[in-house]
């Protein structure tokens, strides 16, 4: 063999590729693209994140309500006096004030006495009538929580409805996300 072919074999089989011009990393514009799409990518995650947290606060309150709503069944249920058919219990209409009320916990009352007394704390508990006398009330005598441990529900605000065959539909209505109003509506036949 000549010195020129294995001259010419020593530079073919050192593995490198001999181009025109050096190329090596990334171009800016490789770069910038790289950085929009993972920038879109956490938009995404971000978005996905804020629908998430907005769909479990609605649920929270949702399942709130609902809770509400079988406490004033289980409140009915227990008031054997009042009398399921044309109860004295029905006719409780949405922005009713709580009326005012006994303190039926450390004192007798009478099924009408309980009756208030159950709809004072029921509505108090509900979120939108905190600054009512009533509720004040029953908050000074350490018959609720206060405010601040049971805010209950924005705007919250109950309903209960029997008809003539003892059918009880417990309605609650609360301000949800974007303002929009939420009802849920419990029926059980007494």
């Amino acid at each position: 063999m000549s010195s020129r072919t294995i001259s010419r074999l020593g530079q073919a089989g050192n593995g490198k590729k001999q181009t025109g011009g050096s190329a090596q990393g990334f171009t800016m514009i490789e770069l910038l693209v790289a950085v929009l799409v993972m920038g879109i990518g956490v938009l995404g995650v971000a978005g996905l994140q804020l629908v998430s947290l907005q769909n479990n606060r609605e649920s929270l309150a949702r399942a709130e309500a609902v809770s509400l709503a079988y406490d004033m069944l289980d409140r009915i249920r227990v008031n054997p006096g009042a009398g399921v058919a044309g109860s004295n219990y029905d006719g409780v209409d949405f922005e009713d004030d709580p009326p005012a009320s006994s303190n039926c916990v450390t004192g007798n009352c009478s099924a009408a006495q309980m009756v208030n007394f159950d709809v004072a704390a029921w509505k108090c508990s509900l979120g939108g009538h905190h600054t009512h006398t009533a509720c004040e009330g029953l908050r000074s005598d350490e018959l609720l929580p206060e405010a601040t441990e049971q805010p209950g529900l924005a705007d919250g605000d109950g309903a209960i409805d029997v008809d003539g065959d003892g059918v009880i539909t417990v309605s609650v209505r609360w301000r949800g996300f974007n303002d929009q109003v939420q009802t849920i509506s419990v029926v059980s036949q007494g």
